[in-house]
């Protein structure tokens, strides 16, 4: 969750094959909506869930696009920051969100780091679960309704989740029981940040090793299952590391799904020993791509044409519908960080709306088919897909293809 910058390169087009588009075929092997049928909506059989994020207290773009071609199937949640002065405060926004429709929902943000000093501020006397019990009344003071979708989001879980240390797992363990509970008379799940690794990692001896471990923790991720509605790993691809100059479209998509799907994919590798973490993260995974054009700090290398970006965020979509029905998850969940600077608003509104397209087409009311290729282009060309940018795969997250 960092900031960016925007420039533009001129970079060539890239040429890939056409492809016709396939009959309709079956649904994901794996649930494809919401586990809860409290989140279903009237005339569908299945529900699609966006996530919408930005630390920009402004920035409505992206679910202003969202709301004028809006899915009566889809679920948006669009994420407010915390009161900058005070970041246990909660941001009054929500209004704005409601003002979208009645599919939109608004995410308080729980900041980690304020809360846990909020906590050391008074030892013996608070905990992180109290922590939760008092956001939560301060969201219904501020206008946030749980009863019609509104939720909390803890931005974000710290990197020593992957360790442990600290007693980390028993505080977030706490915070999400907190949350989840309330006052006690209104049970809510929300959802949960945590920042992955640049797909430019190549020392993976610590990492994924980190990872085993943290997917065996049965407790941590049972509380995770009882308490949060979805996993928000953030997975900041690098178009330098998937729009390969010389490559096809699927070869971009699976390199791509390779970073997008590590967690939840060496969960399912781990077989019994992982078992509670793959059998939560399947159906609760939500991949958080990003959408920060011109960024080259903390979203990977965006430096590069606004139409191969465009071309970029297509594929991301494309990636992730074709992984969950061959895999059957991430179902139809995705979420976006968004975060384009020195962009212009008319820039920024061709990117918004290139993605909001892209995931209507990829993810219609009651309909999952043809491998996603509906999110590249209207026509289901592979093209719109296409992007084009000098670097390489990096090989190394193929290996979580087992454990």
């Amino acid at each position: 969750m960092k900031p960016s910058v925007f420039a533009l390169l001129i970079v060539t087009a890239c040429a890939v094959d056409e492809v016709e588009v396939d009959e309709d075929e079956p649904p994901p092997i794996d649930e494809l909506g919401e586990i809860d049928a409290a989140d279903l909506l009237p005339g569908c059989n299945q529900v699609t869930t966006v996530v919408l994020y930005s630390e920009s207290t402004n920035a409505f773009t992206l679910p202003n696009a969202f709301a004028a071609a809006v899915d009566r199937c889809t679920h948006y949640y669009v994420y407010l920051p915390a009161l900058t002065g005070d970041k246990t405060q909660v941001r009054a926004s929500a209004d704005k969100v409601h003002a979208l429709g009645p599919n939109f929902h608004a995410m308080a943000e729980f900041h980690w780091a304020a809360w846990r000093d909020w906590v050391n501020a008074s030892p013996g006397t608070r905990d992180f679960r109290i922590a939760g019990h008092v956001f939560r009344t301060r969201m219904a003071e501020a206008g946030y309704d749980a009863a019609a979708g509104d939720i909390w989001a803890i931005n974000e879980f710290p990197s020593t989740t992957r360790t442990g240390e600290f007693n980390v797992w028993t505080h977030e363990r706490d915070a999400v029981k907190g949350l989840a509970e309330g006052d006690g008379s209104l049970t809510a799940r929300g959802v949960v940040f945590i920042a992955g690794m640049g797909q430019t990692l190549q020392n993976f001896s610590v990492y994924k090793p980190n990872l085993k471990n943290w997917l065996q923790q049965t407790d941590f991720w049972a509380d995770m299952a009882t308490s949060v509605r979805g996993f928000m790993y953030e997975v900041y691809a690098d178009p330098h590391n998937n729009c390969v100059i010389g490559s096809n479209v699927p070869a971009d998509r699976a390199n791509l799904n390779a970073y997008l799907e590590h967690l939840p994919r060496l969960a399912v590798a781990g077989g019994a020993a992982a078992g509670t973490a793959a059998a939560y993260l399947k159906r609760h995974y939500i991949p958080l791509v990003q959408a920060s054009c011109g960024s080259n700090f903390g979203f990977g290398d965006n430096r590069i044409a606004l139409t191969e970006f465009e071309k970029f965020s297509r594929l991301q979509v494309y990636a992730t519908h074709f992984w969950a029905a061959q895999n059957g998850y991430p179902g139809r969940r995705i979420g976006f960080a968004w975060a384009p600077k020195d962009a212009t608003p008319e820039q920024e509104v061709a990117l918004a709306n290139v993605i909001a397209g892209s995931v209507g087409r990829s993810y219609p009311a009651n309909d999952f088919f043809n491998l996603g290729k509906l999110a590249c282009s209207i026509a289901g060309s592979l093209n719109g897909c296409g992007c084009t940018v000098s670097g390489s795969y990096n090989h190394g997250w193929d290996t979580f293809a087992t454990w």
